[in-house]
């Protein structure tokens, strides 16, 4: 058991922004408040979109992951082959990967034909944070909950790979949400840390009352329920054998997604299991939305609707949730307030898109999501869009500020990306109000919110110099405008104070109409990309990997160097005291000297990158 931590951890109260991205919260501990840090702070221009509200402080549920209605057990499964793979695990990276090139689109797949690697030949993948971690994200305990500023090696994890306790390869998989953190090691546990107040850890954190809450939330623990041989930490209460080790679900987890306060898992044969719960612009919406249930589910479950079905690809919203079936469908759920569900959710019924449905398409092959939108590829390669585009972050250039259904995105086609038509979207990112696409010969394109580098675009590049010339034409033409303006003003004021024998606001008492306020200039026009565009990287390096946060980025390139760009003033660029980067940067430290880097995770604030030491740098 860990030790009693010495009082509550001092966290830090604030709002979130109206137009905040992945996530905020608030918790409870103790019976009292424990405020949430928002997911992005006050951005360089507020955008116009329509985004949930601030979260409201709430109470804990009364009997925390304990349903009120009792779940029958999942029923028989057997796996379905379809267009898409089973989504096998991700093979140690060996000494032959690092000496070659890592491939486009992430670490290689487990092949079912493929022999087992030598066991000598393996590379233990050690974890990299960095960032904010006052909610514990990092995993590193509760002395460790301020920013981190350059990436540092996961001491927790460090000490497992020296133990044998993560598997041969170490770290599998990594996947950071609004604030907390999951992680799949290579026997194909599932871990967690970070704020649990919704749900969104997988386990319980308050069950012995003698240990403060945040000792269980700052470091990696196992989700409950769930094992690869059947073995696991017991869920439930502690009078029922909740937090001991005991028979489980029998499920080896191989992806990952984390929402704000919502998590996903999929398996080696396709079952897929969540846990936590989703927010509305109302506050908290619900888990499943079934009379009866808790708002709030702390363990994994499946869910009946998907029960038909084997899934090979998952991907989170802010409070939404894609899954790609074998089949080529795709099934999304949640809050659909923005659109973002690809149907439309009647307001006053909203807890409706909490039940998983089809989207209207067929064939599909890739997904991807951001905070209040989200992506399908086909097989053809054509690129779909919907949900919130008050910033063309889905990519179409139109007056909408929402898109309903999936819509095509011309500019992504494969026609339209190269000469030869044999260039395609392979992995999408996306963040509050950007987007970004990985293509198959390694480049990066990116649409929506730039006015916080979110695109990595410098301002000479030509879409930045259009955006700047639209403002300065704006400019013009609205000081031009609020001239006459004020010259109508003052000429209404004017007969205003004749009439009231010289006092303009004679018999108004304390109120003041608008028509009495003077003109002023507004705010300038949003500053964003309407149509996705290529992103450059120094060197013209080839991207194997990108990863969006809420206003910023990661990409690892083939050689496993590790760049970051945006908007960053929680130190989660990585780059030390920098509070942005306008264009894509390589991250560097002390700690992160000879690694290369073979996944990365961008959340809210706070940044976890997987990354093996270059033997041939050991000692350099």
């Amino acid at each position: 058991m860990p030790p009693k931590a010495n009082g509550s951890l001092k966290r830090q109260a604030s709002t979130r922004a109206a137009a905040s991205s992945s996530s905020t919260t608030t918790t409870t501990n103790g019976g009292g408040p424990r405020a949430k840090v928002p997911r992005t702070s006050v951005p360089p221009t507020a955008a116009r979109a329509t985004t949930p509200q601030p979260r409201a402080t709430r109470a804990a549920s009364a009997l925390p992951g304990t349903p009120s209605r009792r779940r029958a057990g999942p029923p028989l499964y057997t796996p379905k082959k379809g267009i898409n793979p089973l989504p096998l695990p991700l093979r140690p990276i060996t000494q032959q990967d690092v000496n070659s090139s890592f491939p486009v689109n992430g670490p290689p797949v487990t092949r079912e034909d493929a022999p087992p690697a030598p066991s000598a030949d393996i590379l233990l993948r050690q974890l990299f944070v960095f960032g904010n971690g006052d909610m514990g994200q990092h995993g590193l305990g509760t002395d460790v909950i301020d920013e981190i500023k350059r990436p540092r090696k996961h001491v927790w994890v460090d000490g497992k790979n020296d133990a044998g306790a993560l598997g041969k390869g170490g770290i599998e998989a990594i996947a950071a949400g609004g604030m907390h953190t999951l992680a799949i090691d290579s026997n194909g546990k599932l871990w967690s840390w970070g704020i649990n107040d919704n749900a969104a850890l997988g386990r319980l954190t308050d069950r012995e009352e003698d240990v403060e809450t945040e000792v269980f939330e700052t470091e990696p623990m196992p989700v409950e329920g769930l094992g690869p041989e059947g073995r696991g930490i017991l869920s439930g209460s502690k009078q029922l054998g909740g937090g001991k080790e005991g028979e489980v679900q029998k499920f080896r987890a191989t992806r990952i997604a984390a929402g704000d306060s919502v998590s996903v898992a999929l398996s080696d044969d396709g079952q897929v299991r969540v846990w936590g719960s989703f927010r509305s612009n109302d506050g908290l919406l619900g888990f499943d939305g079934q009379v009866g249930s808790s708002k709030t589910q702390f363990v994994p479950v499946a869910l009946p609707a998907l029960l038909p079905y084997s899934f090979s690809q998952i991907t989170c919203g802010d409070d939404h949730i894609l899954a790609l079936a074998t089949t080529g469908q795709v099934f999304s759920w949640g809050n659909g307030q923005q659109l973002q569900l690809g149907r439309r959710i009647i307001e006053r019924r909203k807890i409706n898109g909490l039940n998983p449905e089809k989207v209207g398409l067929k064939d599909v092959v890739l997904i991807g999501s951001g905070a209040y939108h989200s992506f399908a590829v086909d097989k053809k390669g054509d690129v779909y869009g919907w949900g919130l585009n008050s910033l063309r972050q889905v990519g179409i250039e139109t007056d909408e500020d929402t898109i309903p259904t999936p819509r095509l995105i011309p500019s992504l086609s494969p026609s339209k990306l190269s000469p030869t038509g044999d260039v395609r979207v392979v992995a999408i990112t996306a963040g509050q109000h950007h987007s970004l696409f990985l293509l198959s010969d390694g480049r990066v394109f990116g649409c929506g919110r730039c006015d916080g580098c979110e695109l990595g675009l410098a301002e000479d590049h030509p879409s930045k110099v259009e955006v700047k010339t639209m403002r300065e034409e704006w400019r013009a033409k609205r000081t031009e405008e609020l001239k006459t303006e004020m010259q109508a003003w003052e000429q209404r004021m004017k007969l205003k104070r004749e009439a009231n024998g010289g006092d303009a606001a004679k018999g108004m008492g304390d109120a003041v109409s608008s028509d009495d306020l003077p003109p002023t200039m507004g705010p300038p026009p949003d500053e964003f990309v309407p149509q996705p565009v290529h992103v450059p990287f120094p060197g013209n390096v080839k991207i194997a990997s990108v990863s969006a946060g809420a206003r910023f980025n990661l990409a690892l390139d083939t050689n496993g160097k590790l760049y970051s760009w945006g908007f960053g003033n929680q130190s989660q660029l990585g780059l030390g005291d920098e509070e942005s980067a306008e264009v894509p940067t390589e991250v560097k430290s002390k700690q992160w000297k000879g690694y290369k880097g073979v996944m990365c995770g961008a959340g809210g604030q706070h940044a976890a990158v997987i990354a093996v030491l270059d033997p041939k740098a050991e000692g350099s």
